[in-house]
């Protein structure tokens, strides 16, 4: 498998470090750009690019800005003062751009986990070009929730600055009782039963990193834009979209949320979405126990639908 690095330049010249991992295998079947959660970083997923590798996929991922070894310890968890959700989107767009120029393929994936999800579902309503989009525990959060959300983080950012870090957001995002009730042993048993992965998780000094309140801003201004139906019509209604969750995950409120955006677009009249609920899996379902099962179901449901 071949592996290097390449530079996308954003509009605003920020350098966008993109990780290509090419396949062995001829044809290639497609071209997949998969984006990382919130407080994380790419190289989480090694195996899942490794997987995709072995079925025929060419794989490219890179870090938002915030996140990953690109940044200085003290940056992560800060995107910008302002409007920094605009330019995780920008930036998402313009290396799909780079990718629709420059790939081995003519089919093009986007693969989105949490955070990524939300990036890549404002994505859909303006790159037309793609052949099919996994969205991996999302998040649609009622509009009036989300709108109290980014009054709240602006209005404290006004006083505080936008670095600084809020443990009243912080608690109301991660310590309501969906998310306090699954830990048996530490504070992110959240993210799956699998202890071994969540332990390396808190022992990752580029994971779990406390963000500033500009970022939770961001956060729930991907969600807002994200789950507005006026904006959901800009998506081509025939992109195949595949939602996926677990049926623990604290993020969509154990999947419900999941399920309600699913039949929002069909009420709306997308007509190749599918959803697939996995029991009793949490928030990161491509490091749950099943997860080599999960990683089949989605190579699967993306090889049938390009």
């Amino acid at each position: 498998m071949k592996a290097t690095s390449t530079i996308v330049v954003q509009k605003d010249g920020y350098e966008t470090v993109l990780y290509p991992q090419l396949c062995q295998t001829e044809p290639v079947k497609g071209t997949i750009l998969l984006l990382h959660g919130m407080a994380e970083h790419h190289k989480r997923y090694q195996t899942f690019t490794d997987y995709l590798n072995s079925c025929g996929y060419d794989v490219y991922r890179y870090n938002h800005r915030g996140h990953g070894m690109d940044q200085k310890l003290e940056d992560l968890g800060y995107i910008a003062d302002d409007d920094g959700y605009k330019l995780l989107i920008s930036d998402a767009l313009n290396v799909l751009t780079y990718l629709k120029e420059n790939n081995r393929t003519n089919k093009l994936i986007l693969i989105g986990h949490s955070m990524g999800s939300l990036v890549s579902r404002n994505v859909l309503q303006f790159f037309k070009d793609l052949d099919c989009a996994v969205l991996i525990g999302t998040a649609f959060n009622p509009r009036t929730k989300s709108r109290i959300g980014i009054a709240c983080a602006h209005t404290i950012k006004k006083f505080k600055g936008a670095r600084h870090y809020s443990p009243f957001l912080n608690k109301q995002m991660f310590e309501t009782k969906h998310y306090t009730s699954l830990s048996e042993r530490t504070n992110f048993d959240w993210l799956s039963r699998n202890n071994p992965n969540v332990g390396a998780y808190i022992h990752d000094p580029y994971c779990g990193f406390q963000c500033s309140i500009s970022f939770y801003e961001d956060l729930a201004n991907l969600d807002y834009h994200a789950g507005l139906p006026k904006r959901i019509k800009l998506v081509r209604k025939d992109l195949p979209i595949l939602f996926t969750s677990g049926t623990k995950d604290p993020v969509s409120r154990y999947g419900k949320d999941v399920e309600r955006l699913f039949m929002l677009h069909k009420r709306l009249g997308f007509q190749k979405v599918d959803c697939i609920m996995y029991k009793d899996c949490r928030h990161e379902l491509l490091n749950e126990l099943n997860a080599e099962e999960i990683m089949k179901d989605i190579e699967d449901w993306v090889t049938k639908h390009i």
